[in-house]
């Protein structure tokens, strides 16, 4: 897991909602954002085992985190729609 990596939630009142991870606050949990509800100012705070992983990585907004750089709402969900018109095989997710 790394910032810019697609995740999408598997509990909670979010369950089905696709974020990016914003931040790796430690091994159980991360920051999560979609530009929209949950939005860059203000990031959910979510536990690893809540989440599906992909192996998606939007490069863009993963390296402007890992630069300290600063990112956008308009920039994750730009992000996180070019994920959902990528047509993608069940090769693409997996569950940790």
């Amino acid at each position: 897991m790394r910032p810019g990596q697609v995740v999408v939630s598997i509990a909670g009142r979010d369950r089905g909602r696709r974020y990016i991870v914003m931040q790796v606050i430690d091994d159980t949990f991360v920051a999560v954002v979609d530009g929209t509800y949950r939005r860059v100012s203000n990031p959910k705070k979510k536990n690893v085992r809540h989440l599906m992983w992909t192996r998606k990585v939007d490069g863009h907004v993963g390296s402007k985190l890992l630069a300290g750089a600063r990112v956008t709402d308009e920039e994750v969900r730009e992000a996180l729609r070019s994920v959902e018109n990528d047509s993608c095989g069940k090769a693409d997710w997996s569950h940790e």
